[in-house]
């Protein structure tokens, strides 16, 4: 076997989450990179240690004895990463804790969230622990754990992966919206008809693209954006239609730019769940922020 790298910590995280989603199609989620990707990575650490590590086809995914082992070896590795970063801040007087936190964006205005109280109960709580927060694309989220560049997530519709644990936090209802200039923004509820629905010029966001096109009756996208702001910047254009959270549509509404079309009917809700790696470091500062959850939040382990 070739002597690993530095560069092959890499190939080991996509390993591992592939084995975590037990397969490449929700690996493809996880990771945001092509199966093609995936698979060529894959072959390459295998050629690098010299054995298969799972068998994919037909038959399904599964991995091998030395794949197992693998994987196995490879969570005691990043424990270990974990030991030295804590026994490195032990030994160089590193007195301040940083617990590392990635959100998705436009989550300020969500008051079922709650997450600034959140964030007050922590900081009370401990005054010297440093908080970093990245907000992040929702497809990099699971990713920043598993790669350990992140202690815990906040996220809305999350795949779960089984390393990982998930508590709910609440649920964020969405509504469709339409610009000021648009066709509808005049038009009656009642005169909008599904076959108006079906032949609008629609923007998905690519994160919860099957939610956006298919939870009303499937859609054809002709707009595609990785943001809420993306998604607002083509709502107020009054060339599409689109899903907004109402926390967030309700702002746009109340300066007459947005309205929601037949918001009784034409919704759909998503989770927000906070998660991450039981078996890692900071376990006590991920419990607390835990606790410090809005009192709302219903603790489901996935």
């Amino acid at each position: 076997m070739r002597r690993l790298t530095d560069i092959d910590l890499r190939l080991l995280m996509v390993f591992v989450t592939i084995a975590d989603c037990n397969g490449f199609a929700k690996a493809q989620t996880a990771l945001n990179m092509a199966q093609s990707t995936l698979s060529t990575h894959l072959s390459s650490l295998e050629d690098k240690l010299g054995s298969r590590l799972c068998e994919r086809g037909r038959r399904g995914f599964r991995l091998t004895q030395a794949g197992e082992e693998t994987y196995r070896a490879i969570q005691d590795l990043l424990h270990g990463f974990d030991r030295f970063d804590a026994t490195m801040r032990r030994v160089h007087g590193r007195e301040n804790e940083r617990l590392r936190i990635g959100v998705i964006d436009t989550v300020s205005t969500n008051e079922d969230l709650g997450l600034p109280d959140i964030l007050r109960r922590f900081a009370e709580r401990h005054p010297n622990v440093f908080l970093d927060i990245e907000i992040m694309p929702p497809e990099q989220l699971q990713q920043s754990i598993l790669q350990g560049r992140r202690d815990l997530i906040i996220g809305a519709s999350l795949q779960h992966i089984p390393s990982l644990t998930y508590h709910e936090m609440c649920r964020e209802e969405h509504h469709l919206y339409c610009g000021k200039d648009h066709p509808w923004f005049h038009r009656p509820d009642s005169t909008i008809t599904q076959d108006d629905f079906q032949r609008a010029r629609f923007s998905v966001r690519s994160y919860q693209f099957f939610d956006d096109a298919y939870r009303l009756g499937r859609v054809t996208a002709s707009a595609s954006v990785t943001s809420m702001e993306g998604q607002e910047l083509l709502i107020l254009s009054g060339q599409f239609v689109g899903f907004l959270p109402c926390h967030k549509g309700k702002e746009w509404v109340q300066h007459h730019r947005m309205r929601p079309i037949k918001p009784d009917s034409w919704m759909i809700h998503s989770r927000f769940y906070l998660a991450y790696d039981s078996a890692t470091g900071r376990r006590d500062l991920k419990t607390s922020f835990l606790e410090c959850s809005h009192p709302n939040a219903m603790e489901r382990s996935a």
